[in-house]
């Protein structure tokens, strides 16, 4: 079994044909755990309905900026796990998180983790901008604002997700119903990711887990018969 290669293309012979860089497989039942837009791009050479419902599926863009201090730094006690900005406020960020407070063993003790969301489908131009002039620069201001904050971050990280949030626009539940009553002309077939029904961690493993479950099901029905 060929693992970590890229897929170049699925056929529908009966089976189903996955092709990449030097393999093939042919298998009965096809599980898909890829962003909307992806599995549009996969699904198009046998299905070109099933591939334009997904592309229907928008996505955004957002960025985040992990901040360390010392904990005397912050004046703020970090009790909960963080904050949502609301679109009212006309900020640069999107979110907040406090790491240390989350999980332990983030920092070292005396110090604290917190994390910053820049970007996302209500600011989509934001990771345009420059490393340290932009994304870092208002991730550092702004949670010294919000947080009190003091004196400047003894390490900070970026990290660029380029359209990996999917965003569940008014009708996204119809778009999905109408992906899954077309998956019922294509059996063998199963779509799961957080672009249609899962977006947290939590809910993207159950519904990989109940995906699995249906094509477990699935292939155990054909072979029966």
């Amino acid at each position: 079994m060929t693992l970590s290669a890229r897929v170049t293309e699925i056929r529908r012979a009966g089976d189903y044909i996955v092709e990449w860089a030097g393999g093939t497989a042919r298998c009965r039942t096809l599980l898909l755990c890829v962003p909307a837009y992806a599995a549009a791009g996969l699904l198009r050479a046998f299905d070109t309905s099933l591939a334009a419902a997904c592309d229907t599926i928008p996505y955004a863009s957002t960025a985040t900026v992990a901040l360390g201090y010392r904990a005397d730094q912050v004046a703020h006690p970090l009790r909960g796990t963080g904050f949502v900005v609301p679109r009212v406020e006309r900020r640069g960020l999107l979110a907040g998180t406090w790491v240390t407070s989350k999980w332990p063993g983030r920092a070292p003790a005396g110090h604290v983790l917190l994390r910053a969301f820049l970007g996302g489908g209500r600011d989509p131009n934001r990771l345009e901008r420059s490393d340290d002039a932009g994304l870092i620069h208002t991730a550092e201001t702004e949670l010294a604002e919000l947080l009190g904050i003091t004196g400047a971050p003894l390490f900070a990280r970026l990290a660029r997700w380029p359209r990996q949030s999917p965003q569940y626009v008014v009708g996204h539940q119809t778009r999905v119903a109408g992906i899954e009553q077309r998956l019922k002309a294509l059996p063998g077939l199963f779509l799961a990711g957080s672009g249609f029904r899962a977006i947290g961690i939590p809910d993207c493993i159950a519904d990989g887990r109940a995906a699995a479950a249906a094509a477990a099901g699935f292939l155990k029905r054909s072979t029966a018969a």
